[in-house]
């Protein structure tokens, strides 16, 4: 394996497909390399859709037995930490769905995505009110801003995980950094340099 990191999004998805690649052909190298490279990230997000850590371990767990037991039989996905993200909310909101931490009598499986900001970092950039802009979107909305800073994926595949159409997604993230902007005015710089705080993702390691 090279130890030359990529530095843009062509030259990680190439990364990934190569060691993908290996994966699949049995390189057991190369399955610690996708465990390693995306399993912090996809831990973070699921702690942003339930507050039950072993529920996100198993699940978790679940996909990468999953993706270890059918190697021979998976797909070569474009961008693999679309792929992983989006079996992961799947497998995830299953196990949130049999225990019973949706509301009753729903068709739908619901969860309060959540982002905790870093409070000492807000302290020193003296942005309080970021708390209290971010507290009141919605779930919807936090996810997408989540995924939207912290994951690589562009619109369409923000789409794909959210549920929803990609114009929809882009008018939204530029609707909440709209107001967030006219409230923050000059400061809405740092609100992103916050935003980007919020999780310290790694392509690679």
């Amino acid at each position: 394996m090279s130890n030359v990191l990529p530095i843009n999004r062509k030259q990680v998805d190439s990364y990934w497909q190569d060691v993908w690649m290996k994966f699949k052909n049995g390189d057991i190298k190369a399955f610690e390399l996708v465990y390693n490279g995306h399993v912090d990230f996809l831990y973070s997000y699921g702690t942003k859709m339930t507050v039950d850590t072993e529920l996100v371990e198993d699940a978790i767990q679940d996909l990468f037995l999953y993706l270890l037991s059918r190697k021979e039989n998976l797909s070569y996905p474009n961008y693999i930490r679309y792929y992983l993200l989006k079996a992961f909310k799947r497998i995830l909101l299953e196990k949130i769905k049999k225990e019973n931490i949706w509301v009753k009598g729903s068709d739908e499986i619901s969860f309060d995505f959540s982002i905790d900001l870093d409070s000492a970092l807000i302290k020193e950039r003296k942005l309080e009110l970021i708390e209290e802009l971010v507290d009141q979107l919605d779930s919807q909305k936090k996810e997408i801003i989540f995924l939207k800073f912290h994951s690589g994926l562009n619109y369409n595949e923000i789409a794909g995980i959210v549920g929803i159409q990609p114009t929809s997604v882009k008018k939204m993230v530029y609707r909440i950094i709209s107001s967030f902007r006219e409230v923050l005015k000059d400061k809405v710089l740092e609100l992103l340099f916050i935003f980007s705080k919020l999780s310290r993702v790694q392509f690679l390691r």
